[in-house]
């Protein structure tokens, strides 16, 4: 059970009379530079990982159900996952109302569409606390839903709304049969459509040889062009440009390493300061060409390794403090996005949703699913369990062959 009236899933549970006071300027600043630093560090730490290969995720929606998992920890799991987050020094209160203005600001977007979600979904029976289950629907507006994952209804409801979260971009983010230790999962969905303040002009779209890797073999891709007044800058190792979208609140930043140079190479210098004090004050306005692929991706990634990598063990540990959430020993278990990507002349769509799957540490270990794909020769048998007769057996070694 949950404190407050359970009500049914998409339903939120509302606190009569409370007040959710707005964070300081200061704190909302913070926040989004703990969020920048965050951003720069999952997504290098992916790259190693995944070098040469198109990576594209949303690391505020990581970011956003990770600090809402963490009102659920305590002690060391806690501190730990502060530290990752880069969230350190800023106490529960302040960091849950700067991210609920943060949400807030993000979400008044007039010129284009960005809507957020969160979510949580529990086993029925487990019992959450009441810190926890009104910190996030307070501060995040998490909808709560007890439901039964051991049913594949459970797996219908949490896919439905991410469906319905970022229209209709990710329909699949978790499958079933669940882990039997399976207690909680924590969501978060983003969705963005924003068309460009200056659209390419589709008739100058045409095909480009793009250089896939150093001495690979060229690819021709649609690439558009503009011409025109941008917001430019040259740096040392690459070019950079930003493309506002209507409105011109939120921006898409391009960055082109030199051809002595890399991704990777680039990467490495950013973090949260450099991107605040080198690389936006630097952009002027200048006159210039752009060409810009058009490029569509759909990309899912376990995150548990790189957060990992990044510090966050303590969380994926069987011994995790999650004492905040609820009573029975818990630990996350997976840590997932799935992800898309559109990018034309008139503008960009994406969305993308994280989960977090919180499991019962005092369970037994959930068996190995195995796979088994018939795609060769084999033996089947066709018999009696009662008298344990074998009636027919035989071996196929062409299932398209005689008789077809």
């Amino acid at each position: 059970m949950v404190m407050g009236k359970k009500l049914g899933f998409g339903v939120l549970l509302c606190f009569a009379g409370l007040t959710v006071l707005a964070a300081p300027p200061a704190d909302q600043e913070k926040l989004a530079s703990a969020n920048t630093g965050f951003a720069f560090d999952l997504l290098k730490q992916i790259t190693r990982e995944q070098p040469g290969t198109n990576v594209f995720i949303s690391p505020f929606s990581v970011s956003t159900v990770l600090q809402m998992v963490g009102n659920g920890a305590a002690g060391d799991t806690k501190a730990e996952m502060q530290r990752v987050l880069k969230t350190t020094g800023l106490p529960a209160e302040t960091l849950n109302a700067a991210g609920n203005d943060l949400n807030q600001s993000l979400n008044s977007q007039t010129n284009v569409i960005l809507n957020l979600a969160n979510a949580i979904w529990y086993q029925e029976g487990v019992r959450l606390k009441p810190g926890f289950v009104s910190d996030n629907q307070n501060f995040f507006t998490a909808k709560l839903a007890g439901v039964d994952f051991t049913k594949p209804e459970s797996a219908q409801t949490i896919n439905d709304w991410a469906d319905t979260s970022t229209r209709g971009k990710i329909k699949e983010v978790v499958q079933w049969p669940f882990a039997p230790n399976t207690r909680v999962i924590l969501a978060n969905g983003i969705y963005f459509k924003g068309k460009w303040d200056r659209p390419f002009d589709k008739q100058t779209t045409k095909d480009r040889a793009f250089n896939v890797l150093p001495g690979g073999t060229p690819k021709q891709v649609p690439t558009m062009w503009q011409r025109g007044h941008f917001n430019y800058q040259q740096g040392d190792g690459f070019q950079a440009a930003r493309l506002p979208y209507a409105g011109k609140r939120l921006q898409m930043y391009l960055f082109l390493p030199d051809t002595n140079s890399s991704p990777t190479k680039l990467l490495a210098d950013l973090n949260a300061d450099t991107w605040r004090d080198k690389i936006l004050p630097k952009f002027e306005d200048k006159q210039g060409v752009l060409a810009l692929p058009r490029f569509k991706l759909d990309y899912d990634v376990i995150l548990n390794d790189p957060l990992k990598a990044l510090g966050m063990r303590q969380a994926f540990a069987v011994d995790a403090d999650f004492s905040a959430m609820a009573n029975e020993p818990l630990f996350v278990s997976e840590v997932k996005q799935k992800s898309f990507v559109e990018v034309n002349e008139e503008g960009t769509e994406a969305a993308a949703v994280t989960t977090v799957t919180m499991s019962n540490s005092a369970m037994p270990a959930p068996q190995k699913v195995f796979k088994m794909i018939v795609d060769r020769p084999f033996v089947f048998v066709i018999g009696d369990d009662s008298t344990k007769s074998i009636l027919f057996t035989g071996v196929i070694y062409d299932p398209a062959g005689q008789g077809n």
